[in-house]
């Protein structure tokens, strides 16, 4: 029999609990039949009163990994087709193809009788691919990330996903909020967003959570002049991961070049803390009608 001490030692149950990180316990899966799962879809990832289109993705693309044995997202395309709430929701999972290097997913959100959001997902194993490398892309260059410039910066006072992000903006960056003394900025004709990006709670990045990083920063069309208001939904992203990530922050850029009759193309490249490119982006998206 164990000491008074030797008991107080021993796991308890709400320990376990404290060691699920917060992207991984919002986006649980409850197995309800042959490629059926429910979930709980999440506040914590709001932007206003909507998650995050990045949270939605993750979350998707892990009933996609529980189907099929590879366990790496190569390519990932997700259209959102409705604003999903937080609350009750059901993934509906199609496997396509089964193949031995790669298998391709499709995954539908479902929340009563309406899709919110669907996904088709190259998986893969990132660890046992190897073949020519040339890659003459940079990083952001980007001073200490102590020296860069923190805060809530979206375009919305309530964002619940800030408190689960620590995000630090290159100095100067960001156009449309005061700078760190308070005094206002003059809006910029640069739509381009760069820094340093990791989980408030401790959690590392991997190759599933870049998806979500992808889509989790505010859009640099923000920075424009032009635009007048501060919701710029999602209406496609795709996502490339090229490589697991090491553990640490990860460095971004995320750059618009084309704002035509309010619709923007969003380009992203997301860098690990070994100065490898893990992940690109590109998605479709909108400034929202008043």
């Amino acid at each position: 029999m164990g000491t008074s001490a030797g008991r107080d030692a021993e796991p308890r149950p709400a320990d376990y609990i404290r060691r699920v990180h917060e992207l991984d316990a919002d986006s649980l899966l409850e197995p309800r039949g042959p490629l059926r799962f429910g979930v709980t879809v999440s506040d914590r990832w709001n932007i206003g009163a909507a998650p995050n289109g990045g949270y939605l993705a993750h979350l998707l693309l892990g009933a996609a990994a529980r189907c099929v044995p590879q366990p790496d997202p190569f390519s990932v395309t997700t259209h959102y087709l409705g604003v999903a709430a937080p609350g009750p929701a059901e993934v509906l999972v199609e496997v396509v193809r089964r193949g031995r290097g790669h298998a391709t997913v499709q995954t539908r959100l479902v929340q009563g009788d309406r899709e919110m959001a669907r996904q088709l997902a190259v998986l893969g194993d990132l660890g046992a691919v190897s073949g020519p490398t040339e890659v003459t892309a940079q990083p952001p260059r980007l001073p200490p990330e102590r020296e860069c410039e923190r805060g809530r910066h979206g375009p919305t006072a309530h964002l619940a996903i800030a408190d689960r992000l620590v995000v630090s903006m290159a100095p100067g960056a960001v156009s449309w909020m005061p700078g760190p003394d308070g005094a206002p900025r003059t809006h910029s004709d640069r739509a381009e967003l760069s820094g340093y990006v990791r989980l408030a709670d401790g959690r590392e990045p991997d190759a599933r959570s870049l998806i979500f990083f992808a889509d989790a920063l505010p859009p640099p069309v923000l920075n424009l002049r032009a635009v007048q208001t501060p919701w710029v939904p999602t209406l496609e992203q795709t996502v490339h991961v090229r490589a697991r990530p090491a553990p640490g922050a990860l460095r971004f850029v995320f750059r618009t070049r084309a704002l035509i009759d309010g619709y923007l193309e969003e380009d992203g490249e997301l860098w690990d803390a070994r100065d490898r490119l893990v992940a690109m982006s590109r998605q479709l998206a909108r400034v929202h009608r008043a």
